[in-house]
């Protein structure tokens, strides 16, 4: 009796015969990790890391801590692989272990962290920080921007700069970033309008945005 090999049949399947690993969801990568399919880790692992490792950055101002929460955050992301369930958002979940660990580093290390590295390729200026005068003309202005927010960013208290940093430059949901961070609604929108007032007070005495007023 003819057996029928599996393997060739799915070999002679059209190419396409099923969604690529660059085209599924982060929370079906997770799923397809769980049952064994390393590629799909490997796939989120350059979809997130430099994500992760710039929000680290901005919440330590230190790169080589922000390069151990990295490789940290993904190790954990192995470890705890078949507990995750999909109806849990794998971005909150990826950043509520970045943000706690962060966080714990903070509470070890009280003091103000070092004015972090400008990356040049890294997010623009976010949502309600004047940004100056924009250009194509005026790309070093742009760069003495970022380096700005940067420097007043880390003068922020930590529960500030993570509501911000996931709100304004992740672009997050504030019901996201609510529950990341453990806050109340209401709770995270204080934070954000204290750290918003912050950052503007701070960026006009470099002189940035004295247009905008208070």
């Amino acid at each position: 009796m003819m057996t029928l090999d599996a393997s060739a049949l799915h070999h002679d399947s059209p190419p396409c015969w099923r969604p690529g690993l660059t085209e599924r969801s982060d929370e079906q990568l997770m799923l397809a990790f769980q049952k064994g399919d390393t590629s799909a880790f490997e796939t989120l692992l350059s979809r997130h890391e430099k994500g992760v490792y710039g929000f680290a950055l901005r919440m330590l101002g230190d790169s080589m801590l922000a390069e151990e929460v990295a490789q940290e955050s993904f190790l954990r992301i192995i470890k705890s692989a078949s507990r995750y369930k999909a109806k849990a958002g794998f971005r909150n979940y990826l950043y509520r272990i970045v943000r706690n660990l962060c966080i714990d580093i903070l509470r070890k290390r009280p003091r103000e962290p070092r004015t972090p590295d400008l990356d040049p390729g890294s997010e623009g200026t976010p949502e309600g920080i004047p940004d100056g005068n924009p250009g194509p003309e005026n790309n070093m202005g742009a760069v003495q921007v970022r380096s700005a927010i940067h420097r007043a960013l880390v003068t922020l208290p930590a529960d500030q700069r993570e509501a911000f940093l996931l709100k304004e430059v992740k672009g997050m949901k504030l019901k996201d970033v609510a529950a990341i961070t453990g806050a109340n609604l209401n709770t995270v929108k204080s934070r954000l309008r204290y750290a918003l007032m912050h950052l503007r007070d701070r960026l006009s005495q470099e002189g940035i945005g004295k247009e905008m007023g208070s």
